[in-house]
């Protein structure tokens, strides 16, 4: 039995992404766990929200609420919540750990066209912090029961094929087929061969795991748009990408590409941190 934390601000977006969830869980026969983090502080009784009398009662009616409609709908596993208060991505990482979950999942913001990485500060950073896998839903994404395709960009990077047991592993619960994508964005024959080479023992492991499967390989700098191509031209029902961590002096940031196509993509971006 696995465990699923998704986080619950009581957004169109979060519901989204417990609606997704419950379909992943009937299929992996999974328990959910439902986060609610309430943000505020102690000393902010002058916010406007923390002046609100009983917002707190109301929270809990909310997910009472919540737990009458979806519980009914999850089949095999167990719908559960839990209240924490904090920052919501330091609380949903210790829940996380806590809870041994195997995926967190959480919705996103709407884009607002003009800031290609306004992910949503939260989501942004769940992601960079989680110690299990994230799985990142749009608002505006409809398939939330399509698990067919899982699309497994292979590159040049040192972590590329780090996500490759985690893929398996889902893609054999789910019985889902997976679609190599062997990206070279620099055009130098070196890394090429390492590419191929790292496809190939994708396309060796998967055979043996029986996972049916497809591979191809694309020379193009441009990654991301290479990769959300890709995935819209296949119907895949989740991407899958590392975190592409770099070191800053306040925080762990997430590359530049691996935000670019969570926030791009409206197709569920699966996010794997690197081991180091």
């Amino acid at each position: 039995m696995k465990n699923i934390l998704v986080g619950i601000d009581f957004s169109k977006g979060s519901l989204h992404a417990l609606e997704y969830a419950i379909n992943l869980a009937n299929i992996t026969i999974s328990d959910i766990l439902m986060l609610w983090v309430d943000k505020q502080s102690d000393n902010e009784s002058n916010h406007a929200f923390a002046e609100i009398d009983g917002y707190k009662d109301e929270a809990s009616q909310t997910i009472t609420e919540i737990m009458e409609t979806w519980t009914p709908k999850l089949k095999g596993g167990k719908l559960h919540y839990k209240i924490r208060k904090g920052k919501v991505y330091t609380e949903i990482a210790i829940q996380a750990k806590l809870s041994k979950s195997s995926y967190i999942i959480t919705g996103t913001h709407e884009r607002n066209g003009f800031d290609e990485f306004s992910v949503g500060d939260d989501a942004f950073k769940v992601v960079t912090s989680a110690p299990c896998p994230v799985i990142t839903i749009h608002p505006n994404y409809v398939a939330l029961n399509n698990f067919n395709h899982i699309l497994l960009p292979i590159d040049t990077t040192t972590f590329t094929m780090q996500k490759v047991p985690v893929i398996v592993e889902l893609a054999g619960l789910l019985n889902s087929d997976i679609h190599i994508l062997g990206i070279n964005g620099t055009g130098l024959t070196s890394l090429q061969k390492k590419v191929d080479d790292n496809v190939r023992k994708v396309e060796l492991l998967l055979r043996e795991q029986n996972i049916s499967s497809t591979s191809e390989i694309i020379k193009n700098s441009d990654i991301t748009h290479t990769i959300l191509n890709y995935a819209e031209r296949i119907g895949a029902g989740l991407i899958s990408v590392m975190t592409e961590q770099e070191p800053s002096q306040s925080s762990i940031m997430m590359g530049p590409k691996t935000q670019y196509i969570i926030n791009m993509s409206e197709i569920p971006v699966l996010s794997i941190q690197p081991r180091k």
